[in-house]
């Protein structure tokens, strides 16, 4: 058994490096939220200020500074903040929570349910999307999966000592997001130990021990960031946290209804969503009942919350950090799909065991949903040649706001040379489907066909991260618009009216500030067409304007077209 846990530990290890490490650097920043994390880390290594760093002129950020560090850490090895070594925080963070929960579960479980819990992290949707991203959520997220997992093993142990790596861990959580690094972890296992019937004397005085140590670090930092940054830095900590919670904030950030986190979790978990909804259909409702029979609806409750107490131990934590973390989330009024992202190794993991279950009896959906991604593998492929062919007409789009945008899609894909490597990952999914389509001939048993269907999401992954999103996206990115801008200002400052252009700050190099606090006597400015009129009407008859340039499809951060004027003051 412990010969089949090694060699199926490296068998995830190597599977996820695969999928996640080589093509990080491949697309370039599209989104104002990457650019934004990764300007930090520039600005820190040109100033040597890790405490506060200011990047466009003024701005500090909006989180503490761990994501910062490691980023400007990796780069330092890199020789550069890349794209690659912006986003290799997340990378490496994914793949450390991946095998710390694969070992986690399969020493609790067994292999086969460890190993399929992994595969299902690696091609959700929302994980995979987290882990081959430069922001915040991954690397906070592993920070907490893995203490809710150390802190389960010090539970195990009769809570014997303090968990120092967990709180190690959980301070690093702290210091990349704030409180809820700490809050998490520490609430889960408290909860869970009540519900195993330890005192909550007991309880709440071990974990009140190791959440404040676990604050200490993020409380030096804070120290050190207020005598830097004064009351603005408190007022703008106090509005990302208590106030994004409390629903104060200056500004509507993410306001969804409660039914959102909902939508979200179906949508995260494609493309595994299609195959649960397809196995619904095959089970047996006919006594399946949501409360245990009883004598009336009190009995039934409290029989329902026997059984659920009496759960396995590992059973049981799994669903108090699901079901925990997903009310917490339900309350603000900020709800962003990245912030569900804790609950998803448990989920996997009940997903995994769900699958496992209908494997044992033979279900058809597995044959169902062989077919349907192998025709998808196929599918992607085709069309991709249909493109390449010049055969799909640009009319296909017609003449509305995004037309040209996804003309200029298509048109980079049908364009841009590739590499024997990069056809070859085209194939990918090709090669994928027809061993599942040989599979299915062959009539396999369905544990088979269970994994030739993560093969072909896997393979779909790979071609679309190594491949298609590099060539569409880089369109959409706002690089195109910072080289624009540098053949105008070769160097110096460039500015901004009101909005803030994270994606061409970032491939400027810092070089972006706000017209509106600097007041320039002449230069260059980027007005989203949004904001023309109120910037007409700012300068009204202080500046001479000619605009020189306006982009032909619109702008990843301001979601509109960009024009560019050269201006000097009358």
């Amino acid at each position: 058994m412990i010969s089949d846990r090694k060699k199926a530990f490296w068998f995830v290890a190597l599977l996820s490096a695969l999928v996640i490490l080589p093509f990080l650097g491949e697309t370039i920043f599209y989104t104002k939220g990457e650019p934004r994390e990764a300007i930090v880390a520039v600005t820190m290594l040109e100033s040597g200020n890790w405490i506060l760093p200011q990047n466009y002129g003024i701005e500090i950020a909006y989180k503490p500074p761990f994501l910062y560090w490691c980023i400007a850490i990796v780069s330092y090895l890199f020789g550069g903040v890349t794209e690659a070594a912006a986003r290799m925080p997340s990378a490496l963070s994914f793949m450390a929570m991946q095998l710390v929960f694969f070992l986690f579960v399969a020493k609790r479980k067994d292999v086969k349910t460890a190993v399929l819990t992994s595969i299902l992290l690696l091609t959700s949707f929302e994980v995979h999307r987290a882990a081959v991203a430069c922001r915040l959520d991954m690397l906070q997220v592993s920070l907490i999966v893995i203490s809710l997992c150390l802190l389960f093993r010090w539970d195990e142990r009769r809570c014997k000592g303090l968990p120092w790596v967990a709180i190690l861990l959980m301070a690093c959580a702290t210091l990349t997001k704030g409180p809820v690094g700490s809050i998490f972890p520490c609430t889960c296992i408290g909860i869970y130990q009540l519900l195993r019937g330890r005192s909550f004397i007991k309880t709440f005085g071990s974990l009140l021990l190791v959440g404040v140590l676990s604050l200490v670090p993020l409380a030096v930092w804070f120290y050190a960031a207020y005598l830097q940054g004064g009351q603005s830095f408190v007022d703008l900590m106090l509005e990302e946290n208590t106030g994004r919670f409390a629903g104060t904030m200056s500004y509507e950030s993410h306001y969804n209804p409660l039914w959102y986190n909902f939508l979200t979790i179906i949508w995260g978990w494609v493309p595994w969503t299609l195959v649960l909804l397809i196995s619904l259909f095959g089970l047996k409702w006919k006594g399946m009942r949501l409360l245990p029979e009883g004598a009336s609806w009190a009995d039934r409750i409290r029989e329902a919350w026997k059984k659920f107490r009496s759960q396995s131990p590992l059973q049981l934590f799994t669903w108090v950090v699901i079901l925990f973390i997903f009310i917490f989330y339900c309350i603000p009024k900020s709800k962003r799909s990245v912030y569900l992202l804790p609950i998803y190794p448990f989920m996997a993991l009940l997903i995994a065991e769900y699958l496992l279950a209908l494997v044992g009896r033979g279900a058809k959906v597995f044959k169902i949903c062989a077919y349907i991604f192998a025709s998808l593998c196929f599918l992607l492929t085709l069309v991709f040649a249909a493109v390449r062919l010049d055969l799909i007409p640009d009319s296909v789009w017609g003449s509305g706001r995004h037309a040209a945008e996804n003309i200029a899609f298509m048109n980079a894909l049908g364009t841009v040379p590739l590499s024997v490597g990069k056809w070859l990952l085209v194939a990918l999914p090709v090669v994928a489907g027809a061993c599942t389509i040989r599979a299915l001939v062959r009539k396999v048993e369905s544990r088979s066909l269970l994994y030739g269907i993560a093969g072909c999401m896997l393979c779909i992954f790979v071609a679309l991260d190594g491949v298609y999103q590099p060539i569409v996206l880089g369109v959409k990115s706002d690089k195109h618009l910072a080289a624009c801008f540098t053949q105008y200002v070769p160097e110096g400052p460039i500015y901004s009216y009101v909005e803030r252009f994270y994606c061409a700050n970032y491939y400027l190099n810092d070089r972006m500030r706000e017209f509106v606090k600097e007041k320039p006597e002449e230069g260059y400015v980027m007005v989203s067409t949004k904001k023309i009129e109120d910037f007409q009407e700012y300068i009204g008859d202080t500046y001479q304007l000619e605009m020189v340039y306006q982009t032909p499809y619109r702008s990843c951060d301001m979601r509109a077209p960009i024009q560019i004027y050269k201006f000097k003051k009358k």
